[in-house]
């Protein structure tokens, strides 16, 4: 038999969590035909000795809703092994869509996201419903992906203008529940949640889901009910109390389906708290309900302009200005009366995350000698007393030009986090905070930062986590296993060499845009169903992705 696709000597991990092992693996028509010692031939051969042959990588937690309609592929996530993604998340989505609110969800996406205006108003609205939007997507994919329907769309598309003003009706949460259960029909992977109360629309009124009643939120849940399948996805944020987790067990308790909720992660300010959410939910998963904290694994950095930056949108005073042209928030920054409102909205936690900021970039010249040191650093240099007027005379006197990075280290307590049963991996947020965030590398950082340098898990563990892991949690048929008969999404990478490179800034989004992304090192091929997207960082011509429906 001629096959489409061999990969000869590969070690494979096959999604399993069990030990690797040396194969063949055969493709054709877009399945895996075949394992073992394979002497048949094939259109094309790939020589994987050295190389590991996984199951490609499903990114569950991505803001790829605008990117795919003017980028197939969805760079750079495929150069990380990504196959499968997931949009949708924190209760934002392009659709459902009535004819004249476009400019709402836009502006739903503008703050909490960071995506200019600018670049979302290019779009070409194609679809109203949830099976429209799915039908444009799925036109020339590149990659396989399957939407999450966002609560603040379905609102706005039920209450119009009233979704950031106040509570709904009995009818219209009726009419809210009826939306998503078209959606489901229409193949939607689930819903979607936000209730940080950090976020806002770009014109200043808080998103729409977080003016929701809980009733509200569960009885639109209880849909997924009916079908048995999908899942909740829901975004929250601030200092983690363990008593939270209740009201996440309220939504996977009238879902009857996973909930992922934001989530498990190591916190200096908070050192044990990820112990004590994990305990907490322990009882939950034994009455049968699936709570998974989503833990995001990548070191946090983050690029601040005081433009646009949300970085300290945590203080209230601050996150209001923000809603202002930039001139009226020159002139409030550079008042006294300000700074001391925002000085005393500044908890000592955040002031200690504040002085550790560093100058990443000046924008005037004779500032160049300032770039890499702290916020702390500057205030001591200039005498400042402190590190917010520090970082607020600097921006000034360069017209706001100036860019900071904000950075973490990985702690060893992820480790721990990662390999509990109660958390999923992800949280690459891809796709979002386009000028200052780029964290596409999630499934590279796993595989070359904690198994290669710091032995937090094993090659099997982190391949499950991105994995199969992922496909059973979502309901993922035929993904996440190098299996016979199942979908050829396969990556294939140099276990000694993978890694996320460093960011940098690419001039590729429409109108010549410059958004930050991250390469990859030691993925030699990512294949979608059958056919190679991915050589050695350079994208072939095959578009051969699908939309996965639940």
């Amino acid at each position: 038999m001629a096959y489409d696709l061999l990969i000869k000597n590969a070690r494979v991990i096959d999604g399993s969590g069990t030990p690797g092992y040396s194969a063949d693996v055969a493709v054709a028509d877009g399945r895996i035909a075949e394992i073992g010692r394979i002497t048949d031939a094939a259109q094309r051969t790939i020589d994987a000795d050295g190389l590991v042959l996984a199951p490609g990588f499903i990114d569950q937690h991505t803001h790829m809703d605008a990117q795919l309609l003017w980028d197939s592929t969805a760079s750079p996530l495929p150069e990380h092994g990504v196959t499968t993604l997931v949009t949708g998340n924190c209760g934002l989505s392009l659709m459902p869509a009535r004819l004249g609110d476009e400019s709402a969800l836009i502006g739903n996406f503008v703050r909490v996201e960071a995506i200019p205006r600018s670049i979302l108003e290019t779009l070409e609205w194609q679809w109203r419903s949830t099976g429209d939007y799915l039908a444009t997507l799925g036109e020339r994919l590149g990659v396989n992906v399957a939407c999450l329907v966002g609560h603040n769309a379905i609102r706005q598309f039920v209450m119009g203008d009233d979704a950031t003003e106040r509570e709904a009706t009995e009818v219209e949460i009726e009419t809210m529940a009826a939306v998503m259960r078209q959606a489901m029909r229409e193949g939607a992977m689930g819903y979607s949640i936000n209730r940080n109360p950090t976020h806002f629309r770009d014109d200043g009124k808080p998103l729409p889901s977080r003016i929701a009643t809980e009733d509200e939120l569960l009885r639109v849940a209880g849909v997924l009910s009916e079908f048995g399948s999908g899942v909740v996805q829901h975004s929250s944020f601030g200092r983690r109390n363990v008593e939270d987790i209740d009201s996440v067990a309220r939504l996977g308790a009238a879902a009857r389906r996973p909930v992922l909720w934001t989530g498990v992660n190591y916190q200096p300010d908070q050192p044990n708290i990820w112990r004590q959410q994990l305990a907490y939910l322990e009882p939950y998963f034994q009455q049968g309900l699936r709570l998974f904290g989503n833990s995001n694994i990548v070191p946090f950095v983050i690029r601040i302009n005081l433009k646009t930056s949300q970085f300290l949108d945590i203080m209230p005073t601050w996150r209001s200005w923000m809603a202002r042209p930039v001139d009226e928030r020159r002139q409030a920054m550079a008042s006294e009366a300000l700074r001391a409102t925002l000085r005393g909205e500044m908890d000592p936690d955040f002031k200690t995350r504040l002085s550790r900021v560093k100058i990443l970039r000046t924008g005037r010249e004779e500032n160049r000698a300032l770039q890499g040191k702290t916020l702390a650093e500057l205030a001591t240099l200039r005498g400042t007393t402190h590190v917010l007027d520090a970082m607020f005379d600097l921006a000034l006197e360069e017209d706001l030009d100036t860019t900071f990075l904000a950075s973490s280290p990985i702690e060893n307590e992820m480790g721990e986090i990662i390999r509990s049963p109660y958390t999923i991996v992800g949280q690459s947020d891809a796709g979002a905070h386009v000028q200052y965030i780029s964290n596409f590398g999630v499934c590279t950082a796993l595989l070359g930062q904690y198994v290669r340098e710091r032995r937090l898990l094993s090659l099997e563990e982190a391949v499950w986590q991105l994995t199969f892991k992922v496909a059973s949690i979502f309901g993922i048929r035929d993904r996440g296993l190098v299996w016979p008969g199942w979908k050829a999404d396969l990556t294939l990478f140099d276990p000694d060499t993978v890694e996320s490179c460093d960011v940098e800034e690419a001039d590729d989004y429409p109108g010549g845009f410059t958004r930050v992304l991250q390469h990859a090192r030691g993925m030699h091929y990512t294949i979608v169903n059958g056919e190679v997207l991915v050589d050695h960082g350079q994208y072939t011509d095959a578009r051969v992705g699908t939309v996965v429906r639940n």
